[in-house]
């Protein structure tokens, strides 16, 4: 996503051999990885390589550039969000989390937080996340076959549902691989979410503020 709360790119990437060094200025990007070794590299000096499950994160605050990369052997296939930030000229900053497959088995495991308080829903767990610069939260989950959630979001917030593995119910649309789907509040009333993988699925949902335009 690019802008602070509408729709905006989200990418869905395979990588064999380099993305190549790359500007970037007043974006919050972070990547998640689902197979492989994601690198990243960039002009601040980090060089990193990442498995399956972890979050890598980029603050481009005044501008920064970066490149990444697979050099493994396996395919590496991860997803990158750009969120706008709450502001322009932030200090450019790098972080990144690790995270074992428990952490996330049938919970929601938030990987990044905002600038506002986490919703309070059911199965949340913290392990350790990272900060963005926006009112923005992102959970991911790895959840069997069966598993149901439900998720109130309050009066002006609404959130972005990815199904990035297997197949997931959302209200009452069924999401296979690679579908998303968003719902929004409406300005004074609570909405409620009501998740369900069936067949089991590998999910992430990112929770937001609404624009005010």
């Amino acid at each position: 996503m690019m802008l602070s709360s509408e729709p905006a790119p989200l990418f869905d990437r395979l990588i064999c051999a380099e993305f190549r060094a790359h500007p970037h200025r007043d974006a919050e990007i972070f990547s998640y990885v689902l197979n492989g070794q994601l690198t990243h590299q960039d002009s601040m000096g980090s060089r990193e390589s990442l498995p399956r499950g972890c979050v890598q994160y980029m603050s481009a605050g005044t501008g920064v550039s970066h490149s990444e990369m697979n050099d493994h052997d396996e395919t590496c296939r991860f997803l990158q969000v750009w969120i706008m930030p709450d502001k322009r000229g932030h200090k450019p900053n790098y972080g990144s989390s690790q995270y074992e497959p428990t952490d996330r088995h049938n919970k929601l495991l938030q990987v990044l937080s905002g600038t506002s308080a986490a919703p309070s829903w059911p199965s949340i767990h913290r392990n350790g996340c990272i900060s963005l610069h926006q009112d923005a939260n992102v959970f991911v989950s790895e959840s069997d076959a069966g598993k149901e959630y439900e998720l109130e979001l309050g009066p002006k917030r609404q959130a972005y549902l990815l199904c990035m593995e297997g197949s997931m119910q959302v209200n009452d649309e069924k999401l296979q691989m690679r579908d998303a789907a968003a719902v929004k509040s409406d300005d004074r009333r609570s909405t409620l979410v009501k998740l369900a993988t069936q067949q089991g699925a590998h999910f992430m949902v990112i929770e937001l503020a609404q624009s005010d335009d």
